[in-house]
């Protein structure tokens, strides 16, 4: 029973970390995007 807690808790981890690390890239390209879009315009 503890077995399964602890792998459903690593697999839980692991897609969280997967979530906050796709969605710090989609900020750091949508913020890159939009500075050189500013200095070119």
């Amino acid at each position: 029973m503890s077995d399964e807690i602890q792998n459903a808790g690593g697999k839980g981890y692991c897609l969280m970390y997967g979530f906050i690390g796709l969605f710090l890239f989609v900020i750091l390209v949508v913020s890159i995007y939009y500075r050189n879009f500013a200095s070119l315009g």
